[in-house]
């Protein structure tokens, strides 16, 4: 039985991570796309399933030759995952502080670049005999609620649009489309070192008192959703599903 392939943009990052970790403890064969020179988890190396490339996914060129790669050594996969994001620090002080330069990056690294992954790799999909195939954005809460960060938070909901207007052309490969629309999203390492600042005193505890469960969504919480949405409930499709430990309540 051959293993499910996974292709996932923004493989470096920390959500990234525990998404790349969960497919290989899985079985998976996990192909990590980064714009970074080298991973950041050596173990991943030690994997004979897992496969880095470093590629910087706002760049078409650099993605089409991916591509040809990808498609001469695998020739096809079975689930494409993009958790590529940034938040640039000039989209904190609001609409009339923006950096243009930061704008444009902004844009095309939170939705341009999905949507150059969208119209490159999906012939890898449709290569794909598996009955379950799936492509799944990660978005954010910061589409559906008053949090800020103005470029990205439009970015986020562009995400949506992306999903929603693909339902129907992808249903008739047998290809889901989804997103997951994280919270504030934590790694243990983030508690314990308290390195960002929103983990430190009063920020810490006002935070967590947003949370319903009282409680952050973890990196893990994200890689688990992830994987229910592409191998588990498998007549999901054109659905934006929110991971935020009820922070939105």
């Amino acid at each position: 039985m051959n293993k499910d392939i996974i292709l996932i943009f923004g493989g470096d990052g920390k959500i990234a991570q525990a998404i790349v970790k969960k497919y290989l403890d899985l079985n998976c064969i996990v192909i990590a796309v980064d714009k970074k020179e080298q991973n950041i988890n050596k173990d991943f190396n030690k994997n004979e399933d897992y496969h880095y490339y470093s590629v910087d996914i706002t760049n078409v060129d650099e993605l089409k030759e991916l591509y040809n790669e990808l498609y001469y050594k695998f020739g096809y996969v079975d689930h494409i995952i993009s958790a590529a994001a940034k938040v640039f620090s000039s989209d904190n002080n609001g609409i009339y502080d923006l950096n243009f330069e930061d704008i444009d990056f902004s844009v095309k690294l939170n939705l341009i670049s999905h949507i150059y992954i969208l119209n490159i790799f999906l012939p890898l999909l449709k290569n794909s005999n598996s009955q379950n195939k799936s492509i799944t954005f990660i978005s954010s809460i910061n589409a559906l609620a008053a949090l800020g960060l103005p470029v990205y938070s439009a970015c986020k909901s562009g995400i949506f649009g992306l999903v929603n207007s693909n339902v129907k052309f992808l249903g008739k490969d047998n290809i889901r489309i989804n997103s997951i629309v994280p919270g504030t999203v934590v790694t243990h390492e983030d508690i314990h070192k308290k390195t960002d600042i929103r983990f430190i005193g009063e920020n810490f505890r006002s935070l967590q008192n947003m949370i319903a469960l009282k409680n952050f969504t973890f990196s893990e919480d994200i890689a688990d959703s992830l994987y229910s949405i592409t191998h588990i409930t498998k007549a999901i499709t054109g659905q934006h599903i929110i991971v935020d430990a009820g922070q939105l309540s």
